[in-house]
């Protein structure tokens, strides 16, 4: 199976290349235009377009760009000025940097809180876990932001308004700058992780293979590792390697929020100011790593459930 989706992943960015071209073609606004200014004559945009590709039939300009991009000549910023496959990947790393800090505040919390809501099913705990899930999960993940904004950096200013001003300033200055991000990451993610570890931990302890193993005398964590945590984990599993690759691409909301030079926040200002270039590379690198995100799932799965990886055999 592993080996199967390993092979499906060029296939699909291929289809994800094509899609991403016709978008561009489509998206309002003339490359030339915005990289000359509004001054530079009708000739000298044409001429400006041919150089750079953007002239000709749709496929040669297709082939022109994706050729390209696989030989690492992914052009120039029109709005930076500088070449976007050193722009997109610095920005990449920025951005995989807050994506593993919010996935490591996510996990264990979510983990956690589903584990002790099925443990407590039907306290008064559980329901208020519940209500307080169901509230974060109806807010916005801008106006939580907001929130942290103000009661973090400007109430209790412990932390910076401006996440860009810590940003490669050393670990800690780093490390606070993308605190307040990475938590409005988790707790945007929060709820829906947190339900479904309560849901499958609930549907384990109800099995009968649980109950055998209680009555066979096996408690406690034992009990736990072996006969919840397998079978409990596999649907939260699916769901981590959908927000891994959502995190580690970036995020434009939160990103944009609070100021952080990730690529979510490149992404949108390419958008913006027509950067056809810096759009086209950042849309594949994001695909790709949601991909290569699914796939490190595909592997937990049968980490997991071994009855995955004897499916996949047959």
């Amino acid at each position: 199976m592993i080996v199967q989706r390993a092979v499906q992943i060029p296939l699909v960015m291929l289809v994800v290349s094509v899609l991403v071209f016709v978008l561009i073609q489509v998206v309002p606004g003339d490359p030339g235009r915005n990289a000359l200014g509004p001054y530079a004559t009708a000739d000298q945009v044409l001429a400006w377009n041919a150089a750079h590709g953007l002239d000709g039939a749709p496929i040669d300009r297709y082939a022109s760009w994706f050729f390209g991009l696989l030989a690492g000549q992914w052009g120039a910023s029109v709005v930076y000025g500088v070449p976007v496959f050193d722009l997109v990947l610095g920005r990449l790393a920025n951005s995989v940097m807050l994506g593993l800090f919010a996935f490591a505040i996510l996990v264990p919390l979510a983990i956690g809180v589903g584990v002790l809501q099925a443990r407590k099913e039907g306290s008064r705990g559980d329901r208020s876990f519940t209500v307080a899930l169901m509230a974060l999960a109806a807010v916005p993940e801008f106006v939580v932001g907001v929130i942290l904004l103000l009661t973090f950096a400007v109430v209790f200013p412990v932390l910076p308004v401006q996440s860009s001003d810590g940003v490669g300033a050393g670990f800690l200055p780093q490390l606070r700058a993308m605190t307040l991000p990475a938590i409005t990451l988790a707790l945007g993610s929060l709820s829906v992780l947190a339900r479904t570890t309560r849901a499958g931990v609930i549907e384990a302890t109800r099995s009968q293979f649980y109950r055998t193993a209680v009555i066979k005398g096996v408690h406690g964590g034992m009990l736990f590792r072996r006969h919840v945590a397998r079978n409990a984990l596999v649907p939260t599993v699916a769901l981590l390697g959908i927000y891994l690759g959502a995190f580690l691409g970036g995020s434009a909301v939160v990103e944009t929020l609070f100021g952080y030079p990730g690529l979510g926040e490149l992404l949108v200002t390419a958008t913006q100011r027509k950067d056809t270039f810096v759009l086209a590379a950042g849309v594949m690198i994001t695909g790709l790593i949601s991909l290569l995100a699914l796939l490190m799932a595909d592997v937990a799965f049968t980490l997991i459930d071994p009855r995955v990886r004897f499916t996949g055999q047959r």
